[in-house]
């Protein structure tokens, strides 16, 4: 593929001219020259035009609202300490960070307009309060909820913020914005901000649901397209030229050993981002990774949206950081697959494809960013999933099938005589390390479960079919000991695993504090059961002397309900050890004697004497 990035001619060339100290430290950042989306983008913005802009990932939007916010804001009157004069509006606190930075680098001098950061998360709205009367920001960046609190008010806590003001409003990754559920909280914010504004919507792609906010919130807006066109073909594309699309097909549990193979070949690749399909799977493939003696020397780092919002900057921040000659991995769920700006990202590995395929070219636009060349790679399940290469080109995103690489870095196409001992081989080892600490188990079998739900919701639901997927192999390549019981698996004949015979009464965790209380609740469950179990046998044996069959029947319901809170409680202890089967058994026997009994399909004596037969 032949590809350049789209220059749109120098900063000085723009009408109106842009302030000296802006083309300054645009110098300083290296950008000589314009992309499209900003050429087009801020003039308009300068000429008070309500803008609606599609354009691909990596293409430069943050500058084309960050600096016409800068130069209007500069050109008016001081603001009262309470007024503000923009609002940036952004899907994650991440991004928001992001934006943040980027105002920071041109609003060095103090006589300039300030900023702040309103994202909660590490504070609460009295302390956001507290900091905007000290510092009277201009321009406020934040997530939706938090803004719209601290423009508005919650509770006691009223507002101190004075929007008459208002110059522009931005709505950066707009469609994000909606898909996570802001569209009521958008709503309020719109509607408490002045008619008399300029408004900008920004996003990747355009929906019937941004439709929506353009008719409401914006006036006649211009619309500003920047598509992406291959020089040779002439063929339309939603992703960057300089980004290189790779897919790799291979069985579920051959994932993990391909990651490693990739990684340790892309000798030029310093930092690379790793997609996992949720949380659970990046916090245990996390713990595995930092394990394998393959990713010796490499810095591995995770990122989700259920870590507290402390842990999530701290990784942010330690991986963006990195020096350039470090060689890091970051694994995430999308959480990073939107806006953030993550600087020599070399490489994209997406381990399944995301739930919603809209959210594709987002995460491989991670890389590839300004005009700089990157590579992604998607691993698929050899069999149905391989149309989703055919699903991509229709999306207008081209994908190169690409070789199943063998462990001595030479390539294959994978059939079912494919043999690759070496994958053998990590799997054991992962095994291994599983069985060092209950905690990975834990984390592996909830990892699995996890993968088995996100793969049953998935969107693209023609493609990916639970029925087409051997889950033998999945939990091969999870590193499971045993299989979890789950309603999924129900009626689903499982190939391919064969469960470890270790001993879960004695199989430990590492933390002590923890595997005391393990062992403590273990010899708790013996006892109770012992109890229990001696109960039941008592109840049973029959007084002598005379005794009324409606005695007898009144200590039968007895034990009949005695049985079904048992049952009740086994089954919130579905995955605990084995060692209540043969009563659970009995259980389901005796519960399905009662339901004939009551259905009128056995006699009552038929039930004493079927009943007492399980005794």
């Amino acid at each position: 593929m032949s590809a350049t990035f789209a220059k749109a001619g120098s900063w000085d060339t723009l009408e109106p001219k842009l302030s000296p100290f802006i083309l300054e430290t645009l110098a300083t950042l290296g950008f000589s020259e314009m992309t499209p989306v900003q050429a087009s983008a801020i003039p308009l913005f300068m000429k008070n035009k309500d803008v609606v802009i599609e354009a691909v990932t990596g293409s430069g939007k943050t500058l084309s609202f960050v600096i016409p916010i800068i130069e209007k804001l500069t050109r008016k009157k001081r603001l009262a300490k309470n007024e503000i004069g923009a609002i940036v509006i952004t899907p994650t606190r991440e991004l928001a960070q992001q934006i943040s930075s980027v105002f920071s680098i041109f609003l060095k001098d103090p006589s300039l307009p300030k900023h702040a950061l309103i994202i909660g998360g590490t504070t609460t709205l009295h302390d956001d309060i507290a900091e905007f009367k000290e510092l009277g920001p201009d321009i406020l960046i934040g997530t939706p909820g938090r803004l719209r609190d601290l423009l508005i008010g919650k509770g006691s806590e009223k507002s101190v913020v004075n929007t008459k003001e208002l110059e522009i409003l931005v709505l950066d990754e707009a469609d994000r914005l909606l898909d996570m559920g802001f569209s009521q909280t958008l709503d309020n914010i719109i509607t408490h901000l002045p008619k008399q504004r300029r408004t900008g919507l920004f996003s990747a792609t355009m929906t019937d649901s941004i439709s929506e906010i353009v008719r409401v919130g914006l006036r006649n807006p211009v619309k500003v397209v920047v598509k992406v066109e291959d020089i040779i073909s002439k063929d339309e594309q939603r992703t960057p030229l300089t980004l290189d699309i790779g897919c790799i097909v291979c069985e579920p549990h051959q994932k993990l050993a391909q990651l490693i193979r990739i990684i340790n070949r892309e000798k030029t690749t310093k930092k690379c981002i790793v997609y996992y399909a949720t949380c659970a799977c990046v916090d245990y493939f996390y713990k595995i990774l930092t394990k394998l003696s393959q990713l010796k020397g490499i810095s591995i780092h995770s990122l989700h949206g259920k870590m507290d919002t402390k842990r999530r900057t701290a990784t942010y921040q330690s991986f963006i950081n990195l020096p350039t000659t470090s060689k890091a991995l970051l694994l995430c769920t999308d959480v990073a697959a939107r806006g953030l700006d993550m600087p020599d990202v070399d490489f994209i590995i997406q381990m399944d494809p995301p739930q919603d395929p809209k959210v594709f070219s987002h995460r491989c636009g991670r890389t590839a960013r300004a005009g700089k060349k990157g590579k992604a790679i998607l691993l698929l399940v050899k069999g149905r999933e391989e149309v989703y290469v055919d699903f991509l080109k229709i999306r207008k995103i081209p994908v190169r099938l690409l070789s199943y690489i063998l462990s001595d870095n030479s390539n294959t196409i994978v059939t079912q005589d494919t043999i690759d001992e070496e994958n053998d081989s990590l799997l054991k080892q992962v095994q291994d390390i599983v069985l060092a600490d209950r905690d990975l188990h834990d984390k592996g079998t909830k990892a699995f479960v996890s993968y088995v739900r996100f793969y049953t919701k998935h969107d693209a639901s023609y493609i990916f079919r639970l029925k087409d997927l051997d889950l033998g192999k999945v939990a091969k390549g999870y590193g499971l000991l045993r299989l979890p019981k789950m309603p999924e698996l129900k009626d689903y004949k499982i190939n391919d695993f064969e469960e470890n015979s270790v001993n879960m009464d004695e199989y430990k965790y590492a933390d002590k504090s923890r595997e005391k209380k393990r062992r403590q609740k273990l010899i708790e469950e013996k006892l109770r059961y012992a109890t229990q179990s001696d109960k039941i046998h008592k109840r049973r044996q029959l007084p002598k002397g005379s005794w009324s069959a409606k005695k007898l029947a009144k200590q039968r319901k007895a034990e009949r309900k005695f049985k079904k809170a048992k049952k009740k409680e086994f089954l919130k202890k579905r995955n605990a050890d084995d060692m209540i089967d043969d009563e659970w058994k009995e259980l389901q026997k005796e519960e399905r004697l009662a339901k004939k009994l009551k259905k009128g399909k056995i006699k009552k004596e038929e039930f004493e004497k079927r009943n007492n037969e399980l005794d």
